[in-house]
């Protein structure tokens, strides 16, 4: 029987932890890429459908059922999407009634001047 002494550098090695159980806003981030502010407000949204355990400040969610929720929420619109199609639909349907139709506008980024031409709080002389 021979005996090596085989010399690895610490780079070449990968330790993988296995994935938590539950998620808590302290390690949400770490393992789905959430913010915890993100996963606090949608915990405590009203009609939250996963038990939520409450253990202190601290707020626990088991990770599979949330990774399924998550992927949930991506395959089916929620109501709040549906609410501004149908709002959408429905301006679209008054101005056809009156013989407009509605004119997309690009969206301006935050923080833009004003074009050039345009004047702020002041109306067009006659």
């Amino acid at each position: 029987m021979a005996t090596a002494t085989l010399a690895i550098p610490l780079d070449g090695l990968t330790l993988t932890a296995p994935q938590p159980e539950l998620l808590s806003q302290k390690n949400v981030e770490s393992v789905t890429g959430i913010p915890a502010r993100v996963f606090l407000d949608t915990i405590r949204a009203p009609g939250f459908p996963l038990p939520v355990t409450k253990l202190g400040k601290m707020r626990l969610v088991r990770r599979e059922a949330f990774v399924a929720y998550l992927q949930a929420l991506a395959r089916d619109p929620g109501p709040r999407q549906a609410a501004a199609e149908d709002e959408r639909t429905g301006v679209a349907a008054v101005l056809a009634a009156v013989g407009l139709e509605p004119v997309r506008q690009p969206r301006a980024a935050r923080g833009t001047a004003p074009s050039e031409g345009a004047r702020r709080g002041m109306l067009p002389s006659k």
